[in-house]
């Protein structure tokens, strides 16, 4: 070997091509030609080694590289190298979070015939550091200022946030802080598109922003902690931040103020901004926490209504066994006794089944009554009872006309420019006009024969009401 520089410069070739294994080869068998301080002043030359033993899934080697140069993690380091760990981080975290599991127990150092040591596999494996590891360099990447750092933020906070909401029982905590580790003011405002795929068809489909992301993530979380304060006070800074929502987002934000007004003690507030919320959202949890509000305030009768919408609302039984404890506790003080201990053991059985908890508050609602206790083996049995049951108090859930909401087609589109959508649709034989605007996350997916539920606004200057579109219906 020459010289250092041609050194360097066919790996540099060599992981331009995206020869990982060839550029790795290449070094371990020249390596010797240099001395370490050499290679650890050569930014370049780290950075593509980095990146090969990243793309050859040689993550923890890349750490034992780092380590076994003297290259330090701090504010000295150059923005290649930067960037590169960082890379190196962000696969080595979605690899190992992917489904919960490390399955890179076995990986070997592709510099040497042996395997890492333990301790270094068990340090930069466990996820506490690899976490904090990240935590670490976030800071760095911000004073680097520059698009490609920027870039690593945004991917990052994503992995981090994702992958953790997506467990079966989250760690709000976790989530709580890793959001804190961001200036909301510093996240990006870009809305990126990605394609999805429905009944076979390809769509375009807007994501949210990472500052959109991060006020979701975080009002969540401290929703989730019972911090109602900050809840409230971010969740109603986030209306104010974004014209345009996704994932309806203004719709959760809106919930969360509501919810945290209830926990601050302002009940009457929070039920007028659930009912404003369900007229849009008709979901079951919505109807729940209503119903839940009721029955605080000793309203009985708007307590079991609510409840009773919120059972036959769309949803697994499975989710629903706080709420079938709440109707039963409704139903003891409508003196129901009979159905109160049916939805008590219903609650009990479901948990039974699904290998949850029983909480001692539950049994003891159970244990107050003279009833013979309700085997695992009739469940099906008594579904199907309190299911013929709440039919006779069904309200049209699936009926969104019942919330001045209904269902229409695209029929026809007039104008499809920089300025939005606008058009017709139509309701059973009625015919309604239509217009988004450009900045509407709906607005890509609004195409012939689409089917939509919509609102009807308000007529103005003796012309015809015209319609809101408010959701795609897939």
């Amino acid at each position: 070997m020459s010289s250092l520089y041609d050194f360097g410069r066919q790996i540099r070739r060599l992981t331009g091509e995206k020869k990982y294994s060839e550029a790795l080869k290449f070094f371990k068998e020249n390596k010797a030609s240099f001395t370490e301080s050499q290679i650890s002043n050569n930014q370049y030359l780290i950075a593509d080694i980095l990146t090969c033993l990243r793309h050859e899934n040689f993550f923890d080697a890349g750490f034992l590289f780092l380590s076994t140069y003297g290259i330090e993690i701090n504010d000295e380091a150059s923005e290649r190298i930067l960037t590169a760990y960082g890379w190196l981080l962000w696969s080595k975290y979605k690899a190992e979070n992917a489904d919960g599991n490390n399955n890179l127990e076995n990986e070997r150092n592709p510099f040497e015939e042996k395997e890492l040591t333990e301790s270094h596999i068990n340090f930069n494996s466990t996820k506490p550091a690899l976490l904090f590891k990240i935590q670490e360099l976030i800071p760095l990447l911000y004073n680097q200022k520059t698009e490609f750092a920027n870039t690593l933020i945004s991917v990052l906070f994503s992995i981090v946030l994702k992958s953790e909401k997506q467990r079966p029982a989250p760690n709000w905590k976790l989530i709580n802080d890793f959001c804190d580790e961001f200036d909301p003011n510093n996240l990006s405002l870009e809305c990126r598109t990605i394609k999805v795929e429905r009944k076979g068809k390809k769509k375009d489909m807007e994501l949210s922003s990472d500052k959109e992301s991060w006020f979701a993530y975080k009002t969540k979380a401290l929703l989730k902690l019972g911090d109602w304060t900050e809840c409230f006070e971010l969740s109603k800074k986030a209306l104010a931040s974004f014209e345009v929502f996704h994932y309806s987002n203004d719709i959760w934000f809106a919930r969360r103020i509501a919810l945290a007004k209830k926990n601050l003690g302002n009940s009457s507030e929070a039920i007028s901004e659930l009912k404003t919320i369900l007229s849009t959202k008709k979901e079951w949890f919505i109807q729940k926490e209503l119903a839940e509000l009721f029955f605080e305030a000793n309203d009985i009768e708007n307590a079991f209504e609510y409840a009773m919408q919120a059972i036959t609302n769309f949803g697994p039984l499975e989710f629903k066994i706080d709420l079938l404890f709440l109707i039963g506790n409704i139903l003891s003080l409508k003196n129901e006794n009979e159905f109160a201990f049916k939805h008590y053991s219903l609650s009990k059985l479901i948990r039974q089944s699904e290998g949850w908890k029983i909480n001692q508050e539950l049994y003891e609602k159970l244990q107050a009554f003279d009833n013979p206790e309700t085997p695992l083996d009739d469940i099906h049995k008594l579904k199907s009872e309190l299911k013929n049951y709440w039919s006779n108090f069904k309200t049209n859930n699936d009926n969104p006309g019942a919330s001045g909401t209904m269902e229409g087609v695209i029929f026809k589109i007039l104008n499809d420019n920089e300025r939005g959508k606008d058009g017709f649709l139509k309701c059973k034989n009625a015919e309604h006009y239509f217009s988004v605007s450009a900045n509407f996350h709906l607005t890509p997916r609004v195409e012939m024969n689409t089917k939509v539920l919509f609102q009807l606004l308000p007529s103005s200057a003796g012309k015809k009401p015209s319609a809101k579109v408010i959701k795609i219906i897939d």
